[in-house]
Order: C-alpha cells, then structure tokens, then sequence
C-alpha cells in the first residue's frame, strides 16, 4: 500500500497568495517510483467561504479536499487540519503566504524517509520587496536557511514548513491551544510539547520553501513587535506545559539571559561596526521583554485585527478572557488523548 501524505493549509482571507501557493504544489513532481499518495488539504478560517473558489479552480496531480474553520483564530484552523489528516500517514504544514519551489516535496519526503524521523522540518527564504529598508538584508527575522545542517535534530519546529508522522498527532492531542488565538505561537507550543514526549525533529536544509514578505513586515516597528510576541509566545508556551514556580523561574531565567546578551550584541555591533549584531540586539532585548511579560500571560494580539477589525473585547478562550478557556477540540472527539496532558488547560 501506499504511504498517503496531506499538505495541509490553512488560509484567511487571502486569495491571491493562497493561488500562488496551490500552483507551486501542484506543479511538484514525484519521481516515478515514488510510493507516495499525495492530496491538499486546505482549511479556510473565514466563515462565508472565502477561499472557495480559488480552491476550486486548483488542479493537478494532486486531490484538493476543503473544509471550512469558522471559529475565528489560528488554533482552531490548525486543529481542523489535523481532524481531516487524521487517518494520512503524515501531514505536511506550510502557509498560505509560501510557495514550494521545484523538488520541494521530494526533497521533505525523501528526508522523512532517509532519516526515519518524527518530524522533519526545512527552512522559509522571505523574499523582500525592492523598496525594503536597508536593515532587513542584515537581519535572519525573515530568512532561516543556513541557521541548521541538515540531519541536525532540533528541540522545537513551526507549522511553516514541516512533515509530521501519524504517530506525532496521534500521540500528542489535542494539538492545537486556544490560549494562543490571535498571538500566534501555538504552533511552538505544539512542537515543544512534541519534544518532550520524546519525538525526534530534525531538519532538511534542502527542503527550502520561500515567501514573500509584504511590506508591512520590513518595518523596525514591524520586527520590535513581532520579537515581543515571539519570547512571550514562548514563555507562556513552557508555563501552560508545565505549571509552577520551578517553570517560572526558567522562563525568568531565560528572559533575562536573552536580555543579557542583546546588550552583548549591542556593544559588538558598535565596536566592531557589525549591523548584523545590532540587529541581534534589537531582536534578543525586545524578545526577552515579551519573555518577562509572557510569565504573567500577558501577550500581543498580532492577528486579532484580521479577525476584528475594530479591535474587538477578549472572545471566549481567549488568554485574556481566561474563564472558561479550555482545550481546543480533539482531533478525534471519539479518541481520549494518551496523556491528559496539564497544558490542556490554562491555569
């Protein structure tokens, strides 16, 4: 039998780039022998369907299935997702902003096999506008290619360019935490949580995928922003899975370690006139910042304007709401999860 592979999407409110993206996966090219039974599955968060008919007019080699998420928020797409791959052998993540250059899923593929890993995760290459200011060629924020050698194995991964075996969600469930609907990171805390349930990830350089990175992200406001809510992501990642005092004071510890070494950065960058350093250095103290906020679940809301464009109160499960916040829904109502994990609840 064949080993049967779901590219998973989830979109909002963005036809054009979700275009661009099912036209680079359908023109992906298996080699003949290959064992591989491959589909797309896409999940569209808007509730009135907006992506249907881009969906619609994709073909090619590869089935299109659809489904449509209309609670708002990334968790609850993603956990979607998950419910309609349940029984494929692996899923595979990717945006909806990316498109898969040629020999991408062949690539992925072949690591997942060569390796015999859990998880196999490859690099994003932003490609920039031509008006991007000067700072953004010096920075990694949208470039990750070269930060790993291939086969090295990982503590974390995101949802951006990444093979999961069946095994993996089937194990680590529900997978998805509402805590983080509009904030983003609830991918990292899926993957830490993966992690330690003592799942292997290891990365592919060659399995390089690109995006293209709008001109609202080549801002300093834009990375200042974006590197708050990446360490508090983090912080509150490691506390919902381990509540305490004791994971308190690592992510404290951490976040004044990152602060620490930003003003490292800073001082080598001005010494020995490095732009790279000084942008290290804006990354790391903003970061460590969000890390100190996020030990007191406090976090920024990045995608809630998407969603509510007036800005909107806290919704139900929220992080902010806190009542009644609860577990996204299982992948399979009818499956308890194997662990009855304490990150399943907010505290």
């Amino acid at each position: 039998m064949s080993t049967s592979v779901a590219i998973a999407v989830i979109t909002f409110r963005r036809p054009e780039l979700l275009k661009a993206l099912l036209d680079s996966l359908q023109a992906q090219e298996l080699p003949a022998d290959s064992d591989f039974a491959v589909r797309i599955v896409v999940v569209d968060n808007d509730a009135a369907g907006s992506a249907a008919e881009v969906i619609a007019a994709s073909t090619g080699p590869y089935q299109v299935e659809s489904a449509i998420e209309p609670e708002p928020g990334i968790p609850f797409a993603r956990e979607k997702s998950v419910q309609l791959c349940w029984d494929d052998d692996a899923l595979i993540f990717v945006d909806d902003d990316e498109v898969a250059p040629e020999g991408w899923l062949a690539t992925l593929l072949g690591a997942w096999e060569s390796t015999g890993a859990d998880v196999v995760t490859g690099p994003i290459q932003g490609i920039l506008p031509p008006d991007a200011p000067a700072w953004n060629r010096y920075s990694d924020v949208h470039d990750s290619t070269g930060k790993h050698k291939t086969g090295d194995v990982l503590n974390k991964a995101y949802t951006n360019n990444t093979l999961v075996a069946q095994k993996v969600y089937h194990q680590v469930t529900p997978a998805f935490h509402p805590a983080f609907r509009f904030t983003g990171s609830s991918d990292l805390h899926f993957f830490l949580r993966v992690h330690q349930a003592g799942f292997r990830i290891v990365w592919c350089e060659e399995a390089r995928i690109t995006e293209d990175v709008p001109a609202s992200r080549t801002t300093l406001r834009w990375l200042v922003r974006r590197a708050f809510r990446s360490g508090s992501g983090d912080s509150i990642s490691r506390v919902l899975i381990r509540p305490g005092l004791a994971s308190m004071v690592k992510a404290l510890a951490y976040a004044l370690a990152r602060i620490g070494s930003a003003f490292v950065y800073g001082l080598a960058g001005l010494v020995l006139v490095r732009k790279t350093y000084l942008l290290k250095a804006v990354r790391r103290f903003f970061s460590g910042i969000g890390s100190l906020a996020g030990i007191v679940g406090i976090n920024h809301d990045e995608y809630r304007e998407r969603h509510h464009t007036d800005g909107g109160d806290a919704v139900p499960r929220d992080l902010a709401a806190g009542a009644g916040a609860g577990s996204a829904e299982l992948a399979d109502p009818g499956r308890p999860p194997v662990a009855d994990h304490p990150d399943a609840r907010l505290p």
